[in-house]
């Protein structure tokens, strides 16, 4: 079967563009105002066993860009980030994603003193 990673990116794309009360991005267009979600990347750890299903460890990071005054925004945003994938099932077009959970959540100021950062990490298990 297929490598499941770009079904799980447009899956999680889906639920959080449905779910999230900013707009998520792949790749952002010039001059967008904030505040938005960035789909920035990927990583894949393969955790089969000796025999059977291929099973994948993957991290997926998203980042939360915000110039709303201090962390509230961004705050608020990896919140609802939380609520939308953190132990829901995501359907997959291949694979099938085992297990979804949020690892780690974050938020900072950026050099720029006036933009603020936030980050989500999802660990997702995927099988195929």
């Amino acid at each position: 079967m297929a490598d499941p990673g770009l079904a799980l990116q447009q899956a999680i794309y889906q639920r959080l563009t449905a779910e999230l009360s900013v707009p998520v991005y792949d790749a952002v267009p010039m001059d967008t105002p904030y505040p938005y979600v960035t789909l920035d990347f990927e990583t894949l750890t393969n955790a089969s066993p000796i025999s059977g299903r291929n099973r994948d460890q993957r991290l997926f990071y998203l980042s939360v860009w915000s110039d709303y005054q201090g962390q509230a925004e961004v705050k608020r945003i990896n919140g609802e980030i939380y609520q939308a994938l953190n132990e829901r099932s995501l359907p997959l077009t291949t694979g099938r994603a085992v297990s979804v959970r949020v690892q780690s959540m974050s938020s900072n100021r950026e050099p720029d003193g006036r933009t603020y950062q936030g980050s989500v990490t999802v660990r997702i298990i995927t099988t195929h």
